[in-house]
């Protein structure tokens, strides 16, 4: 994994990248050009988030079987499947895991295990 500087200098070479393909704010993006600025950047940041996350979903490990959160019995891997989730940036299409428990003859994805509050 990168240092927390190695990461910042691809970042900047990242965004010098972008501010050359985008061009020019469109200053009409906000209340004045500073203001335009951050709501590109955030739009930008918004859409790097959720492409970011569907990448990496598509790159999770499937394992055979994994634990049914409402038996705890093993469940069977059944195929790969997109949901849309609502992340905290919006909106995200990801691929993950689906298995099926044979004892509750319900299909279910690990990640939601964690998700019980």
């Amino acid at each position: 994994m990168a240092t927390s500087e190695e990461r910042k200098q691809r970042i900047a070479a990242l965004v010098s990248e972008l501010a050359e393909v985008l061009g020019d704010v469109d200053e009409s993006l906000g209340d004045c050009w500073l203001d335009a600025v951050e709501n590109q950047a955030i739009e930008i940041g918004d859409a790097v988030s959720v492409e970011l996350t569907r990448q990496v979903s598509q790159r999770r490990p499937r394992e055979k079987e994994a634990n049914c959160p409402q038996c705890n019995q093993a469940g069977h891997y059944r195929q790969m499947r997109e949901r849309e989730l609502i992340g905290r940036r919006g909106p995200v299409l990801i691929s993950e895991p689906e298995y099926f428990c044979p004892c509750c003859r319900k299909a279910f994805f690990p990640s939601d295990a964690g998700d019980r509050r």
